[in-house]
């Protein structure tokens, strides 16, 4: 596949506008468009000019072009293109050169998008993420790649990374531990923060589900998140999974009685309503909501 170059040299790359840099922007208006999901919206995001006029490529301009491409599926994407040239020339009034540039852009920026998302999955959180950030390197070039997705592609390297890690059976409890330490290493507090925040959830409910899966004993478990995330956490952890065993039952029971209910052919439909209608009072509102999910997809615990 032949590479799509990008269209801008280095120094017109910049991440945030720097001192004496130029936002080209107007007051919140409408969308033009009076047909379409964007009715009665103000136009996201923003254009950022350094002080010789040239354009930036930050994370305000990826927001101004993820504005105008919502209307996908509404408007062709040449439609689009128009609504954004329209934009830039009348409502921010910038030169044509700044307009060809933002254009050129803006192309890239949606052949990637199609890429992506044409892109196969693998199922492998690392092989994707990997994919992902190729992608973006061929299609805007490595300068425009870290300006707009830069942040994002770390991001998921750095989750799937810590997934691989919690979930490599081949290492020890210690080995685990370690390698995570050399991970976050990588990363200064403030990010750290941000991510562990992030990520921690994910890793402990995949984690909560492996134990489930293969019976783990609660000693075991504690054990285990405490390496990961301290005494404190593995606590909460642990009462949450009573939490949890507590839910499954009372689901189970209901389950049960449902089904009994369903296969009594003597009862008749207003009768068998109004036996589940006892049944569900037994649990809150958002319980109810949970049963009535589970109930539709066929997915109510069994004993």
């Amino acid at each position: 596949m032949a590479r799509i170059a990008a269209v801008a040299p280095p120094s017109l790359v910049a991440a945030p506008a720097h001192a004496g840099a130029v936002r080209a922007s107007a007051p919140p208006v409408p969308s033009r468009a009076d047909d379409d999901s964007l009715r009665d919206t103000a136009v996201d995001g923003a254009v950022h000019l350094d002080a010789a006029g040239h354009a930036l490529a930050d994370r305000d301009l990826r927001r101004l072009f993820d504005y105008f491409l919502a209307r996908q599926g509404e408007r062709s994407i040449a439609a689009i293109r128009d609504d954004v040239r329209a934009h830039l020339r009348d409502r921010l009034r910038l030169d044509d050169t700044a307009q060809a540039q933002l254009l050129a852009w803006f192309d890239l920026y949606v052949a990637a998008g199609q890429s992506i998302a044409a892109a196969q999955r693998t199922g492998d959180l690392r092989a994707d993420a990997a994919l992902a950030r190729d992608l973006h390197q061929h299609y805007l070039g490595a300068d425009l790649a870290q300006a707009w997705f830069g942040a994002d592609d770390d991001y998921a390297s750095y989750t799937a990374q810590r997934l691989a890690l919690q979930h490599a059976s081949n290492l020890s409890l210690a080995q685990r531990s370690e390698r995570l330490d050399e991970l976050d290493a990588s990363l200064d507090s403030e990010e750290l923060a941000g991510r562990h925040a992030a990520t921690d959830f994910q890793i402990a409910s995949a984690q909560s589900r492996d134990f489930d899966a293969t019976g783990t004993a609660p000693d075991t478990r504690f054990e285990e998140r405490a390496a990961l995330w301290g005494d404190e956490a593995a606590m909460r952890l642990a009462a949450l999974d009573r939490q949890e065993m507590l839910w499954t039952q009372r689901a189970a029971d209901f389950a049960l009685q449902r089904e009994a209910l369903f296969a009594d052919t003597h009862i008749s439909p207003a009768a068998r309503d109004a036996r589940l209608a006892v049944l569900l009072s037994r649990f809150s509102e958002p319980e109810r909501r949970r049963l009535q999910a589970l109930a539709q997809a066929g997915a109510l615990p069994l004993h």
